[in-house]
């Protein structure tokens, strides 16, 4: 939850700049995993920033941290066609030429989500739009 709160407190003036409203709503305080902070947020930098330059530039950014460790970013765009959904997170590649980037930032979030045991999938979003889920593994617990 810290960490999507710094996410979303560096990413909101680019965000309303952009004209997207950004939320942030969690399931609990506190939502345990075992990773290395800045590659977590990195990632999850990156897919938000991905759902400003993608996602229409209309509506609401939202950032949800789920209670079984994942953490959803969801736009109000165009979504990602069901046929290019594993083809995205291939280094390079893009649903459509930009003028900046290389095309390696979902690339970044899948390896980063791999290397803490986790995955990064896409989903539809429940308003239209894309959801972008990274799952990590929870927190091991003494007991």
């Amino acid at each position: 939850v810290a960490v999507a709160r710094n996410v979303a407190a560096d990413l909101a003036p680019l965000a309303i700049a952009a004209g997207y409203e950004l939320s942030l709503d969690s399931a609990a305080d506190r939502v345990d995993t075992i990773g290395d902070r800045a590659a977590l947020e990195r990632a999850l930098t990156n897919l938000v920033q991905n759902a400003i330059q993608h996602g229409g530039r209309r509506g609401t950014i939202t950032i949800h941290v789920g209670s079984a460790t994942t953490i959803d970013v969801t736009d109000e765009g165009d979504g990602i066609p069901r046929d290019q959904r594993t083809r995205i997170f291939d280094p390079f590649y893009r649903l459509a030429p930009q003028d900046r980037g290389a095309g390696l930032g979902l690339n970044m979030v899948r390896e980063i989500a791999r290397l803490h045991g986790g995955h990064v999938s896409v989903l539809d979003g429940p308003r239209g739009g894309a959801c972008f889920r990274l799952t990590l593994p929870p927190a091991p617990y003494a007991s």
